[in-house]
């Protein structure tokens, strides 16, 4: 009883530490992108609209937003209320990898489990997103967690009804809940099917016939999300991921699980440093379970190694075979972490290395916590401040050409709520401006005479956090022509340029 007590308040601690985390700065930041079409395409009228949205708006399944829609009518559709439903799942993660880890290898590896969830700071990000990712890591534990509990011929978990029989009953309860947390990941996101996979094969090897009473339920969710998975294919939302190299979007998967977004997704290059300590640190556990461990020891770690390399290894095997395929993402590839996580914290519990094992997981659980409030204080480890460009730019009083990364066109045209255009040169309209407005990521230097043309001159430059803003302005009422391809190709320290339009249409 003193142990479990000691136990539940560890993990009750660690799941409070996991929130705050989560919540002291759910609402600091601004949207991004991928965010914006949450709130003002796919959530902005009612619930039916929303669903219908989902199926022309996005590329995947409809149970996040479902939840979503329902969830905002109660807390609101602000920054904060709006995320708080992955924040909430975040931290919900926190005692079930706990679960995890004991059904697996008692309740040491269990809080070593828990504490990895709750300060990994790649989990902390997608609970502060308003996105399906926290959700889907979420039912993916369950999946994890009850996919362990129905391996075993006579579950340890309390989950028996009363007068039955500990075996039979017990095991076919939790291949169930299994096949209904399964189902329930699947309806939050495709790519829950690949750690779906190893589980049926570790199921089916350890139990056999007995995974029916809870395959079923899967192959039921299949059936039904199909139609929907292969209409939404046909938009080919996902094809501009292959447009990165598949090098580039594995290392940048290998840094994001250890330290978070750091690159593409806030406008920067990804920063690798950070996460050699942490990445070396992991290495280092696996090296100590299979250099110390004991058999028992390393099949308690083999399951939930062997999912997290199913939900990693099959969509990068996909992708090497056929281009077509290649939807390889970091967070395309978050089922993998909890079970990574879990795996870690087995082998950080081996029994012959105990006081080298627990320095490692000391060490590794103070980086990441470190490194998470860092990145929650720290401007340049955050979303753009689009919210904040908004309010600096201000109300135009003629037609206003905005230029900045093609990614922060959604979030500004957003913040700027003036009916702002996202502009491309293929419509081939001849638009007219009185003034253009250049953000950049940092001080950029002044634009070419010939991006504007002649008679613009420039009436101010401000920092706005970690962006900057100049802006050009012709004298009087006049207006120019807009040179929009040669604006597009202005220094701004993003990837790629947008340009957003307020004010009147095309002359």
């Amino acid at each position: 009883m003193r142990k479990r007590s000691r136990a539940f308040w560890i993990v009750a601690g660690l799941t409070l530490l996991g929130a705050v985390l989560r919540f002291a700065t759910l609402g600091v930041q601004a949207y991004h992108h991928d965010e914006i079409v949450t709130a003002s395409r796919v959530l902005r009228v009612g619930f039916g609209h929303a669903m219908d949205a989902v199926g022309f708006s996005e590329s995947a399944p409809p149970l996040y937003y479902a939840l979503a829609w329902p969830w905002t009518q109660v807390v609101g559709n602000g920054e904060w209320g709006l995320r708080s439903l992955s924040a909430v799942a975040g931290v919900a993660t926190i005692p079930v990898a706990y679960l995890v880890g004991r059904e697996l290898r008692g309740a040491r590896a269990g809080m070593v489990a828990a504490a990895l969830v709750a300060v990994n700071p790649m989990l902390l990000w997608y609970s502060q997103e308003a996105r399906a990712y926290a959700l889907l890591g979420f039912f993916c534990a369950l999946s994890l967690l009850f996919c362990v509990r129905a391996m075993q011929p006579q579950p340890s978990s309390p989950l028996v009804a009363d007068g039955g029989t500990k075996g039979e009953l017990g095991g076919r309860r939790d291949f169930v809940l299994w096949g209904v947390f399964s189902a329930l990941a699947l309806a939050t996101h495709y790519f829950a099917v690949f750690p779906l996979i190893a589980e049926v094969v570790l199921l089916a090897r350890r139990r056999g016939r007995a995974i029916l009473d809870g395959l079923w339920i899967v192959a039921v969710a299949v059936l039904l999300l199909a139609p929907l998975a292969i209409h939404q294919m046909s938009y080919g939302h996902a094809e501009w991921i292959g447009k990165f190299t598949l090098g580039h979007r594995l290392a940048e998967a290998a840094i994001t699980f250890m330290v978070g977004e750091t690159g593409d997704v806030i406008g920067r290059t990804e920063q690798w440093q950070p996460a050699l300590l942490p990445l070396a640190l992991a290495a280092a556990a696996f090296a100590l379970l299979v250099a110390r461990g004991s058999r028992a020891e390393r099949r308690a770690a083999f399951v939930p190694f062997a999912v997290a390399a199913a939900a990693a290894g099959i969509p990068l095997a996909l992708a090497i075979l056929s281009a077509g395929k290649d939807f390889v993402l970091a967070r395309n590839l978050l089922p993998a972490l909890v079970p990574l996580l879990v795996a870690v914290a087995v082998a950080l519990t081996t029994a012959r290395a105990r006081r080298l094992a627990t320095a490692i997981a000391a060490v590794l659980v103070v980086y990441s916590l470190g490194f998470s409030v860092w990145a929650s204080t720290s401007s340049e480890l955050q979303r753009p401040d689009w919210r904040a460009v908004a309010d600096h730019l201000g109300e135009p009083d003629g037609p206003r050409a905005t230029v900045s990364w093609v990614l922060g066109e959604a979030p500004l045209r957003f913040y700027l709520s003036t009916g702002a255009i996202q502009l491309k040169a293929s419509e081939g309209y001849d638009w007219l401006v009185r003034e253009v407005a250049f953000v950049s990521m940092g001080e950029a230097p002044r634009p070419p005479r010939r991006l504007l043309g002649s008679g613009f001159r420039e009436t101010g430059a401000e920092d706005v956090g970690q962006l900057f803003i100049r802006r050009y302005r012709l004298p009087g009422p006049e207006l120019a022509p807009l040179r929009l391809r040669d604006l597009r190709k202005a220094h701004t320290g993003f990837r790629s340029n947008g340009v957003l339009l307020d004010g009147v249409g095309p002359g």
